[in-house]
């Protein structure tokens, strides 16, 4: 027989797991993907294009203009860094559930996979997951990158209670 109390405990639950998984690893994809792109093809300006009114495509042939979205060499390893911050900092949050899992107590109060929680509410999606947006559409670089390192200040901070909470450092 079906024990449907476990089971409607057990779809929520499963939902937030795939949900939280799919947060966290969609930044660590898309700066692999990002920074493959980067390897493979220079900063490049994109060309510009003017339609006229009879639908008439003229093409732009200065190199540089005041309006330009393409990001300089120095911007574009900026935007990089970040996403590859963005990209640790995520897997750091695998590996402290992973590493949670392993080294917690099963018959304690369960305060250890606290911290999980802790690090992905109040760390990942208030710091590391704007910095990974900002990066991702090439808008305010350096915003982006002071919350990444503000997510990993506080991931530090936070491995390091974890650590001498469950006292492993002997």
């Amino acid at each position: 027989m079906i024990d449907w109390g476990t089971v409607f405990f057990l779809i929520p639950s499963t939902v937030f797991f795939l949900a939280t998984v799919a947060l966290v690893l969609w930044p660590m994809f898309s700066a692999i993907v990002e920074t493959s792109k980067a390897i493979r093809g220079p900063v490049t300006e994109p060309k510009r294009f003017t339609l006229t009114n009879d639908g008439a495509t003229i093409w732009s042939t200065s190199s540089r203009s005041p309006n330009s979205k393409s990001l300089s060499v120095g911007d574009e390893r900026l935007r990089l860094s970040v996403l590859l911050t963005c990209a640790i900092e995520a897997a750091f949050i695998i590996f402290l559930t992973v590493f949670l899992f392993q080294h917690s107590n099963p018959h304690g109060d369960g305060m250890e996979m606290a911290g999980v929680g802790f690090a992905f509410m109040l760390i990942f999606l208030p710091f590391t997951l704007p910095a990974f947006i900002l990066a991702r559409h090439r808008r305010w670089l350096v915003l982006a990158a002071g919350l990444a390192a503000i997510a990993a200040v506080g991931y530090f901070a936070l491995w390091l209670e974890l650590v001498s909470e469950m006292g492993l450092p002997k």
